[in-house]
């Protein structure tokens, strides 16, 4: 390896380093998030996820005449359904791309804005939901 390369292959994990450890607002799979990052996830969930998935994320009620054969409904992301079952940075992912009804804000909004919505989505859980999310779900219950 040149001396060129190992100087580069160094930048990089420095920059890798630097980012992780500066990126605002994503707690740890499992952990608590930060309230300052929940604050400003509740503003962004308000004007982008709110009209779907309602006031404290509880989800949209259909009535049954009113469901198409296919018809997604917003999910809950508070503990009533399964958001908690994915790691924050799964989270992050699934609001970037979107999926089968939610359209993508990967246009919309940028990385810490996505990681302050998962934020405020924790927020919703109780501690013991949150000790239990993610991978370690099905052995946590």
């Amino acid at each position: 390896m040149t001396q060129s390369s190992k100087i580069k292959q160094l930048l990089l994990i420095g920059a890798i380093l630097i980012f992780t450890i500066t990126t605002p607002g994503l707690a740890e799979t499992g952990k608590a998030p930060d309230p300052e990052a929940v604050e400003r996830g509740l503003t962004l969930f308000e004007s982008n996820c709110q009209q779907c998935h309602q006031a404290e994320g509880v989800g949209e009620n259909v009535p049954p005449g009113i469901r198409r054969p296919g018809f997604v409904p917003a999910m809950p992301l508070n503990e009533n359904s399964h958001a908690w079952h994915h790691g924050d940075e799964q989270l992050v992912q699934i609001i970037r791309r979107g999926n089968k009804r939610m359209p993508p804000f990967d246009k919309a909004l940028s990385d810490p804005q996505l990681r302050d919505v998962v934020a405020y989505m924790k927020s919703l859980w109780s501690p013991r939901i949150l000790a239990c999310q993610g991978p370690k779900h099905m052995s946590c219950m």
